[in-house]
C-alpha cells in the first residue's frame, strides 16, 4: 500500500505492497497467509466475538446489554453507513464484460442481477425505516480500528461472493470508465474487503486487497477467530424480511481488525464505499451487482458524554462598610449560587430565567436600575453533536454609584460551544447603550477596557472595567486517539466597578453589571485526532429559543466539518410561530489545505417578518443577506461580514430604512425588548476593526453575523415568554491553521 496516500496508516501488507518489506517478513507473511487459508475450514456460523461484535449469523445482541454488540444493539456504538439495492429490471448492475480487476471494463447500466448475485433490501434495522442491503460499520475497541459489514441476497442457489471497495477519490469529479459514471476511478491505496462463500466446503474466507496503482495486492489477515471472522445464517432471522422455507445462507457478516491489517483510517479522511456482487472468487470474475457509492462515515460521536453549564446574573453589588452582598435576580432554581444556572448533561435541554423590577430596594447606594433581567441555556444537541451554553445578562436605566456609570441599557452574553472536533466560545451579543463613565461618554467599547479613577477620590487602584471577558478552549493533545475532551469557558462582566477607598458613605465596594459565564464541553470520537489546520462554517435562516427547558427551532440549517466540506438547503417558503419568509437559501463552504484554510458562510431571504402582531412585523426587511467569511494562510488569519446586506428594513411599522443599518445597531423595542441588526461579533469577543471590517488573529480568527437578533426581556401582547431570543439569517464561518 502507497505510503503517499495515508502516511498514518501502515501494516506489513502495505510495506509488501510497496516492495518494501524484507525478504524474512515476506516469508512470514506468506506462511500466515497458508495457516488461515489452509489450517482450518471456516466455519459456516461462527461463534466469536472479533472487535466485541457477536459473529454468529444474526442481527440480534444475545449477550445483553454492553458489550459485545450486534447489529441490533440500541444504542448501536459505531460509525454507521447503510446501503440500499432495489431488484428487478431497474436494479443497477454491471453490464457484460464487466471485470473487477479492469475498471475500463466496466459498464455500468440497469437490469436484473442473477438472483444469488442480486443484493436486496432485506435488512431491518432501527436506524433506517425502511430494510437495507447492507452496511457497513468502524469503530475503536481500545486503540484498534474494526470494521463490521452485512449483506443480504436474493437467493440461496449458489455461492455468495461480495466486496466492499474503499476508494478516496469521488466519482462525480472522477468516475470509473466512460461507462461507467457512478463508480470511482481507482487510485493508489484504495483498499476492498472480500467476503466469499464455499458452501460445497461448509466454508467462508474474508480477504483484504490494496490497489497499488495497476493492480490489487492481497494482504495477509492474520488468523479467523483473532483478526477476522465471518458467518452466514442457518435460518430464519429476526429482522430479516425473506420469503419461502429455504432461507438459510441469505444473510452474512464479517469483523476484520483495520488496524492489524490495512492500517488505521483516520477519522477525517474522506473515503467513498460502495457494495458490489462478483460471479466468482477470482478477481478476474465478472461483476453483477452494485449499490450506490456513498461516502464513508467513520466518526462515532458521544453526546451522552457531553455537558453544558453557566449563569448569568443581572448585578451583584458588595459592601463591607454597608455588610451589602447582594446578587440579583435571586437564585433560580434556589441550589444556584450564581443569580440564574442551568446544566445540561447528556442529550436534552435546560434553561431559567429571572429579572427584578425598580432597584432598590433594599436601600443602598450602590446601584439603581429599572430592570435587572438574567438567563441561562444549556442545550446538548444529539442531531448536531455539539453542546452549547447561553448566559443572558440585561439591565436598563443603570446607575451605579450616583452617576459614577451609567448606562440605557446593558446586555453581556456569553455562549460555549463544543463539538466532537473543536471547542469555541463568543460575545456575540454583548453591548451598551449610551454609556457614559466618569462624566465621559464612550462608545465602540473593544474587550478588556480599564478605565483607572482617580486616587485622591477613589482610592489607590480603583477602575472601572468595561466588557471584561476572559476565555479558554481545551482540546486533546497532538496524536491522542481516545479519551480526550474538546471545551470551552467563557466569563463575561460588561461592568465591573472597584473601589478601594470611601465614597460617599460606600467602602471598599465591589459592583458588576451584566454577568454572564458558559461551559460547554464534549467527548473525542475514537480515533479522531485534534487538526492542525481546521475551518468551520456554519448559517441558519431561523433559530426560535422561546422555552430555555426545549431545544430551539432551528430552520435552515446548514453547516460543514473542521476538515472541510459544503452544504447547502433550498427553502421556497418559511413559517415558523414567530417568523415567515419567501424564497430562502443557506451554504457553507469550506477547506484545509496545506498552505491555508479558508471558509464562507451565508443565509439569504426575501420578504422576512419577525414577530408579527396586529398586522405589523416587529421588525420586517425586503431582503437579508448575512455572510461570514474567514482566511488563515502563512501566520495571520482574518475574518470579515463581507456581502453582508439588509435593505428595506423597517422596525414596528417605522418607514423602510433607506439603505443597510451600521454594524450591531441596537433598537429598544417598547413592550418587547431589543432588536439588534446587522450584529456583527469576533470570535472570542469584540466586534470587527477597520476598514474594511475585520476580525484579526495570528494562527485562527471567525466571526458571525446576525441580520435581525430579537430579544425578549418585556412582558408582550404576543404572549412571548420573556428571555426568548429569535435570530433571522445568522452566518458563522472561522479557521485556524500554523
Amino acid at each position: 500500500m502507497s505510503t503517499s496516500v495515508r502516511r498514518n496508516r501502515r501494516s506489513l501488507g502495505a510495506d509488501i505492497a510497496a516492495g518494501n518489506a524484507t525478504p524474512k517478513a515476506i516469508i512470514l507473511s506468506v506462511l500466515l497467509f497458508f495457516m488461515t487459508a489452509i489450517g482450518a475450514a471456516p466455519r459456516a456460523r461462527a461463534s466469536s466475538t472479533v472487535g466485541s461484535f457477536e459473529i454468529d449469523g444474526n442481527l440480534v445482541d444475545d449477550s445483553g446489554p454492553g458489550e459485545p454488540i450486534d447489529w441490533l444493539s440500541t444504542p448501536f456504538p459505531a460509525a454507521l453507513t447503510t446501503f440500499t439495492d432495489t431488484t428487478g429490471s431497474n436494479d443497477d448492475i454491471f453490464g457484460l464484460g464487466s471485470k473487477e480487476n479492469d475498471q475500463t471494463t466496466w459498464q455500468c447500466v440497469t437490469g436484473n442481477a442473477p438472483a444469488k448475485d442480486d443484493v436486496v433490501n432485506e435488512i431491518s434495522i432501527p436506524q433506517s425505516s425502511t430494510p437495507v442491503a447492507g452496511e457497513v460499520a468502524f469503530r475503536f475497541v481500545g486503540q484498534q480500528q474494526f470494521v463490521y459489514a452485512n449483506w443480504s441476497r436474493l437467493s440461496n442457489n449458489g455461492d455468495a461472493h461480495i466486496d466492499y471497495e474503499f476508494n478516496q477519490l469521488n466519482p462525480a469529479i472522477n468516475p470509473a470508465s466512460p461507462g461507467c459514471s457512478q463508480m470511482p476511478k481507482r487510485t493508489a491505496g484504495d483498499f476492498l474487503v472480500s467476503f466469499d462463500t464455499d458452501l460445497t466446503h461448509n466454508a467462508i474466507s474474508v480477504s483484504a486487497f490494496t490497489w497499488n496503482g495497476t493492480t490489487f495486492v492481497q494482504l495477509p489477515i492474520g488468523r479467523q477467530g483473532v483478526l477476522w471472522d465471518a458467518a452466514v445464517n442457518p435460518g430464519p432471522l429476526t429482522g430479516l424480511q425473506v420469503t419461502g422455507k429455504d432461507v438459510s445462507n441469505l444473510y452474512g457478516e464479517l469483523a476484520l481488525n483495520v488496524s492489524a491489517t490495512i492500517g488505521t483510517i483516520p477519522c477525517n479522511e474522506v473515503l467513498f464505499v460502495s457494495m458490489k456482487t462478483r460471479s466468482s472468487t477470482s478477481l478476474s470474475a465478472e461483476l453483477k451487482d452494485r449499490t450506490e457509492v456513498k461516502p464513508v462515515n467513520f466518526t462515532v460521536f458521544n453526546p451522552a458524554g457531553a455537558n453544558a453549564s453557566g449563569n448569568a446574573f443581572a448585578a451583584r453589588f458588595q459592601d463591607a462598610l454597608l455588610a451589602l452582598d447582594a446578587t440579583l435576580p435571586a437564585a433560580t432554581p434556589a441550589t444556584c449560587t450564581q443569580g440564574v444556572c442551568s446544566s445540561q448533561s447528556g442529550p436534552g435541554a435546560n434553561g431559567n430565567t429571572n429579572q427584578v423590577l425598580g432597584v432598590p430596594p433594599p436601600s443602598q447606594p450602590l446601584l439603581s436600575a429599572n430592570v435587572l433581567s438574567a438567563s441561562s441555556t444549556s442545550t446538548v444537541d444529539p442531531a448536531t453533536n455539539t453542546a452549547t451554553d447561553t448566559g443572558l445578562a440585561e439591565s436598563a436605566g443603570v446607575n451605579v454609584m450616583n452617576g459614577l456609570v451609567t448606562a440605557d441599557a446593558i446586555r453581556g452574553v456569553a455562549t460555549a460551544n463544543a463539538s466532537g472536533f473543536n471547542a469555541s466560545f463568543s460575545a456575540a451579543g454583548s453591548a451598551f447603550k449610551n454609556l457614559v463613565v466618569n462624566g465621559t461618554q464612550i462608545n465602540n467599547v473593544t474587550p478588556n477596557t480599564r478605565v483607572d479613577l482617580p486616587a485622591a477620590v477613589f482610592g489607590a487602584g480603583s477602575f472601572v472595567i468595561l466588557f471584561e471577558h476572559t476565555g479558554s478552549v481545551s482540546q486533546p493533545a497532538a496524536g491522542q486517539l481516545t479519551g480526550g475532551t474538546f471545551a470551552a469557558d467563557l466569563t463575561v462582566n460588561m461592568i465591573h466597578v472597584h473601589i478601594t477607598g470611601v465614597l460617599g458613605g460606600v467602602e471598599a465596594a465591589e459592583v458588576i453589571v451584566s454577568h454572564a459565564t458558559a461551559h460547554a464541553d464534549f467527548p473525542q470520537p475514537p480515533g479522531c485526532q485534534a487538526l492542525v489546520g481546521t475551518v468551520s462554517g456554519d448559517a441558519t435562516m431561523v433559530n426560535e429559543q422561546t422555552d430555555p427547558s426545549r431545544l430551539p427551532v432551528v430552520v435552515g440549517f446548514v453547516s460543514i466539518p473542521p476538515q472541510g466540506g459544503h452544504d447547502h438547503q433550498d427553502l421556497d417558503q418559511l413559517s415558523t410561530s414567530l417568523v415567515s419568509s419567501g424564497t430562502s437559501v443557506s451554504d457553507s463552504a469550506g477547506q484545509v489545505l496545506t498552505s491555508g484554510s479558508t471558509s464562507s458562510s451565508f443565509t439569504q431571504a426575501q420578504n422576512v417578518c419577525a414577530l408579527p402582531s396586529g398586522g405589523v412585523c416587529t421588525v420586517a426587511a425586503t431582503a437579508i443577506r448575512s455572510q461570514a467569511n474567514s482566511t488563515s494562510d502563512g501566520g495571520t488569519s482574518s475574518s470579515d461580514p463581507g456581502g453582508t446586506s439588509l435593505l428595506g428594513v423597517s422596525v414596528m411599522g417605522a418607514p423602510p430604512m433607506t439603505a443597510s443599518p451600521p454594524p450591531n445597531t441596537t433598537i429598544l423595542v417598547p413592550g418587547i425588548g431589543s432588536v439588534t441588526l446587522n450584529e456583527q461579533t469576533c470570535d472570542g469577543g469584540g466586534v470587527p476593526a477597520g476598514t474594511p471590517p475585520t476580525c484579526s488573529g495570528t494562527t485562527s480568527s471567525g466571526i458571525t453575523v446576525r441580520a435581525i437578533h430579537v430579544i425578549v426581556s418585556n412582558p408582550n401582547v404576543l404572549g412571548v415568554p420573556q428571555g426568548a431570543n429569535v435570530i433571522v439569517g445568522e452566518a458563522h464561518a472561522d479557521s485556524s491553521h500554523p
